[in-house]
């Protein structure tokens, strides 16, 4: 008995390892290779996923693929799913090395500091496919932390550093036979796309080309040795050098270190090649093994990200902060998050009666461009625009930098985005959070998908013309790049709250949704900020129910030169006296205008390029002191605003013994410059330099102080600190670094000190263009954007930001006597819900004109601009005063005809806007009297540039 259950033992014994061996195999089979795993649906793909969490209200669940690091998310009373990445890779018409890359939520992209070269990082192909992501669960139990390994962490280079021609022939066979194939595939998908198909004899010489362009590459790293080839003293000391090579031709590399690494990509792509097969190969050259060519620093960064599932959505954030790498050897430029969230099908085929039929999503991108704008799929696939890339810098350009690259284009004024997949019934608006100064938003339409995602830059690099390193130095198209040592170490955080289809929302009964439209994306932020304290809607005791705002930005008084007993000296002269306001309001409101706001710009410390405001000094030539103070007890006895410009962000000159200097308190650039704001002339197509210094918004807590002390025994009710709202500079000086997100912070600071943080008066602030994070501590914004860039890829502007503001924040756009189109932007007014705003001066407007920031002003004489006040002022009057605290609920495009010969009207030239209580209006931005039919079922014929006011 004994024997026989000793022989059942070793039995199991042995047949252990073969059970052993069974497991493995299966766990190896269960190993995904996710770039061809065919999911059918995004249901299917969900059903490979493990559920981590649940959102609070439990709606929401979360669900992650460890394998892969692809997320999901299903709303349990819609049926919903959306996903990280899109399922159907395999499927897609991506390259094959650029389907990996969208399997990736974090993308990370660095600079080789000894070369300059720059490569990007995925964290599918780069960290999850080698097995070194780990993935733990939130104590919160909301969501996940990832710990992202991007590179690899051995040292070694599958490189050969030296190895016969006849093996390595070989190996460049190998690449040969498998990136031919891709390369004419790459081809042919081109000329599908331009319409322009090659020949065979034409595609067999570009496949040859771009093939021999590779080979030439490869070998160019290498030095051929084969004496045959050499002459007689070449050939000596080539077999002096490497004896072998007089029976066996070789290759010996040029360089070492990482800077071959792209040759071990397409090994590692391309061919079997192993570290086994180049050992063997070296044993045939005589080579020892591993060697300083071989072994050089490998690219590797650590960091973290964590993902949470909310009541809305999910809370993306990678911390900057966790990076680790080897900053002596790589610059971190940027860091992309999330870049194929919900991402839409560009082309995909699905079956139509059992036939296959190759289709494309429908919906748009939102990008928050000046009032906002739509990409649509559709205008894209229409006009064969397949490889579209738009990247748009939040908060505009940063002066800090000599690379300005906003030509003629609005800004990002809300660090928003979206998308809206109207074909798969889901959409998202994307809020960022943490780091938004830092970030860049790109929307992103190729072949395969479209999407649209943040890229924070993390460290600041630059370049700039050589010629502007000496006087009178004529342009140069060389350039210097330069690349800052401290980098971001602070959160990028990023807040997708999902959007509901409305059929799905009604079905599901719901009373509380988001609608899946850029109408729902502008409710779900202004409901977010309202939640977060940042606006709250107008009650009707902060407005005057019988008048809207009108804004006038009076200059004041300016320097120019005369000649006193032919001695050229330089003099104030007046444009606008404190007399004059009080004239000038007392005129309008005799003539209608019930409710003006004063701005007085260079009515103090020199006039309009006016000294830096450690302290205030009034113009004597305009009244001084005392006539300021009148006209304050002229405006709170007549209940009208006069708002001082006082300008914190750019220095003309300073007092003497103040203090303040700009080498103190300039901003200094990379190489340590100080630097001004640079403006783009659409005559010139560049960028002109302004003679006013960007300061440190470093200085602003010790200006402030001073700046108080100087106004705080006037009865000063409102303040005019325009650049506060609009510009953003970052500080590169070696003693005192400030990022642009910190600079973002110094500014806030500076704001709360304005609205009385520090127990000092508390003032009415005016602000320009209305950057978020100033957006609460704004009481009115002038110069705010009212229409998009237009670009030629954007579909429709839309009223974003009015859709988000208006009845909460009086805005004006640009000075109305300043548009090159006064029609069209009286009906973009009333579109966006903004008031009216003019620039007047009363007199000596003539001398505008010798100076260089303000001869553009050629049209702002009150007494000729009058009457166009009045007329515009009460017209918009008269269909606005009654919506001036009501939301815009409704914004879209109709058709209309032309009356002429009854054709169709282009539908993004007529637009409706609804506001609360059902008061609408169509616009006709054509150029054609048109009919439409109303909503309400009337019909109406509209004039080119006119508009009809109806109730629904």
């Amino acid at each position: 008995m004994k024997k026989r259950i000793l022989a059942a033992f070793l039995a199991v014994l042995m047949m252990l390892p073969m059970a052993l061996g069974i497991l493995a195999a299966e766990e190896e089979k269960e190993k995904i290779n996710y770039v061809k795993a065919v999911w059918e649906s995004k249901e299917h793909r969900l059903s490979a996923m493990e559920k981590i969490a649940s959102s609070p209200d439990g709606n929401l669940e979360l669900y992650v693929d460890r394998g892969s690091g692809e997320m999901g998310i299903k709303n349990l009373r819609t049926g919903d799913i959306v996903l990280s990445n899109p399922y159907d890779i395999s499927s897609s018409t991506l390259l094959t090395r650029e389907k990996p890359y969208a399997l990736s939520q974090v993308d990370l992209t660095f600079t080789y500091i000894s070369t300059g070269e720059t490569k990007t990082m995925h964290s599918y192909s780069d960290c999850f496919i080698a097995d070194q992501a780990k993935i733990e669960t939130l104590t919160t139990g909301n969501g996940i932390k990832v710990y992202y390994m991007l590179g690899v962490q051995d040292t070694r280079l599958l490189v050969p550093n030296k190895i016969s021609v006849e093996d390595f022939e070989a190996v460049l066979s190998q690449i040969e036979a498998a990136i031919v194939p891709e390369i004419e595939a790459e081809l042919q998908k081109k000329a599908e796309q331009t319409g322009k198909p090659y020949t065979e004899k034409e595609l067999n010489a570009k496949i040859k080309e771009r093939y021999n362009n590779i080979r030439r590459k490869i070998l160019g790293a290498y030095t051929l040795f084969d004496p045959e080839n050499f002459s007689a003293n070449k050939a000596a000391a080539a077999i002096r050098e490497y004896p072998i090579c007089a029976t066996t031709p070789i290759y010996v590399i040029q360089t070492v270190g990482s800077g071959n690494q792209f040759i071990e990509d397409y090994l590692k792509k391309y061919t079997n090649y192993t570290f086994e097969k180049l050992d063997a190969d070296y044993k045939k050259v005589e080579e020892k093994g591993i060697d300083d060519f071989s072994t050089a620093a490998r690219p590797k960064f650590e960091l973290t990200a964590t993902y949470e599932i909310t009541n809305t959505g999910l809370v993306a954030t990678v911390d900057a902060g966790s990076l680790v790498y080897d900053t002596t050897l790589y610059n971190v430029k940027s860091i992309s998050l999330l870049p194929y969230f919900n991402a839409a099908n560009a082309q995909k085929t699905v079956k139509v009666n059992g036939q296959s039929v190759t289709t494309t999503d429908y919906g748009y991108t939102f990008i928050p461009d000046g009032s906002g704008v739509l990409v649509r799929f559709e205008d894209l696939y229409a006009e064969n625009n397949t490889q579209v890339k738009m990247e748009n810098a939040m908060y505009g350009n940063d002066y800090a930098y000599y690379q300005v690259k906003n030509k003629n284009t609005e800004n990002l004024t809300m660090p928003v985005f979206g998308l809206s997949n109207h074909s798969a019934k889901t959409g998202f608006l994307a809020i960022i959070e943490d780091g938004d100064a830092m970030s860049t938003v790109v929307s992103n339409h190729s072949t395969a998908y479209h999407s649209i995602y943040p890229t924070f830059s993390i460290t600041p690099s630059d370049v700039y013309d050589l010629a502007d390193s000496f006087s009178g130095g004529s342009s140069s198209s060389k350039k210097i790049g330069i690349v800052a040592e401290k980098v971001y170490k602070g959160k990028c955080t990023v807040n997708y709250s999902l959007l509901v289809d409305d059929e799905k929302a009604q079905a599901a009964g719901l009373e509380k949704y988001y609608s899946n439209t850029y109408v729902g994306m502008a409710k779900m932020y202004r409901e977010y900020l309202e939640e977060k304290g940042a606006i709250s809607k107008l009650t009707d005791a902060q407005i005057n129910k019988d008048f809207t705002k009108l804004f006038l930005e009076a200059f004041g008084s300016i320097k120019v030169e005369e000649k006193i007993a032919t001695f050229p000296v330089t003099v104030n002269k007046e444009l606008t006296t404190f007399e004059d306001i009080k004239s000038i309001h007392a005129d309008l409101k005799a003539s209608g205008v019930g409710n003006t706001s004063f701005i007085l710009k260079g009515f103090a410390n020199g006039g309009l390029l006016s000294k830096y405001p450690t302290k205030v000094k009034w113009q004597k030539v305009l009244g001084g002191e005392k006539g300021f103070k009148d006209l304050l007890e002229y405006a709170e006895e007549n209940n009208f605003d006069v708002a001082p410009d006082v300008e914190f962000s750019y220095s003309y000159g300073s007092f003497a013994f103040s203090g303040f200097t700009n080498k103190k308190y300039g901003v200094r650039t990379l190489d340590n410059r100080y630097t001004t704001k640079r403006i783009y002339y659409a005559a010139t197509q560049t960028f002109e330099r302004t003679g006013g210094v960007a300061v440190s918004s470093a200085s602003f807590d010790y200006v402030y102080e001073k700046f108080y002390k100087s106004i705080e025994d006037l009865e000063i009710k409102c303040l005019s600190v325009r650049s506060l709202g609009s510009d953003l500079n970052s500080d590169f000086d070696e003693d005192d670094y400030y990022t642009r997100e910190e600079a973002k912070d110094e500014v806030v600071a500076m704001l709360k000190l304005l609205k009385g943080s520090s127990g000092n008066k508390s003032y009415n602030l005016v602000l320009d263009a209305g950057n978020s994070y100033a957006i609460p501590y704004a009481n009115a914004i002038l110069s705010a954007s009212l229409d998009s860039s237009r670009r030629r890829e954007m579909s429709e502007s839309v009223p974003f930001f009015g859709m988000v503001y208006h009845g909460s924040i009086e805005f004006a756009g640009n000075a109305f006597n300043m548009e090159g189109d006064t029609e069209y932007a009286f009906l973009k007014a009333i579109e966006n819900g903004a008031n009216l705003y003019f620039t007047i001066a009363k007199q000596n407007v003539e001398l505008l004109k010798f100076e260089e920031e303000y001869n553009k002003y050629y049209s702002v004489s009150y007494d000729n601009l009058k009457n166009t006040i009045v007329q515009t002022y009460q017209s918009y009057n008269a269909i606005m005063k009654d919506l001036q605290n009501k939301y815009i609920v409704d914004h879209g495009f109709i058709d209309a005809t032309r009356v002429e010969d009854g054709g169709a009207v282009d539908s993004s030239l007529v637009v409706m806007v609804e506001y609360e209580g059902g008061v609408a209006f169509v616009l006709n931005y054509s150029s054609y009297d048109i009919n439409v039919t109303l909503p309400n079922g009337e019909s109406k014929t509209i004039a080119p540039f006119g508009y009809v006011r109806f109730t629904k």
